[in-house]
């Protein structure tokens, strides 16, 4: 009997759980799409990783990339054994690229290195 009841208790502990809602992570509302076939949308968030030229764009459903700037060219390198990075056409002023499925649109002021 103790059995099912910690067992209901426990299922209900994480049904509350699975309702809460997280608040979203520091940094700059960027446009992405992700997945095939998916448009472009603010939805993604760009964090600034201190102390580094490392960044990472946060997914709307808990996803993530981590990616790195080269210091001497300014290009973005995916981390974490992650797919290559393939720049696209986008708009002026705009980094467009896309890893595996996802694409990413970030406006070039995001990315430049904060002053020394």
């Amino acid at each position: 009997m103790s059995l099912r009841i910690s067992s209901a208790l426990g299922l209900l502990c994480l049904l509350a759980a699975c309702g809460a809602t997280t608040p979203p992570p520091p940094g700059d509302e960027v446009e992405c799409a992700i997945g095939s076939g998916a448009d472009f949308s603010s939805v993604c968030t760009l964090e600034k990783v201190a102390g580094t030229l490392d960044i990472v764009l946060h997914h709307p459903d808990g996803g993530f990339r981590r990616l790195t700037r080269d210091a001497a060219t300014g290009t973005l390198i995916p981390l974490d054994g992650a797919e290559p990075l393939v720049s696209e056409a986008g708009p002026r002023g705009a980094l467009q690229f896309a890893v595996g499925a996802d694409r990413y649109r970030i406006p070039q002021t995001l990315l430049e290195p904060p002053p020394q």
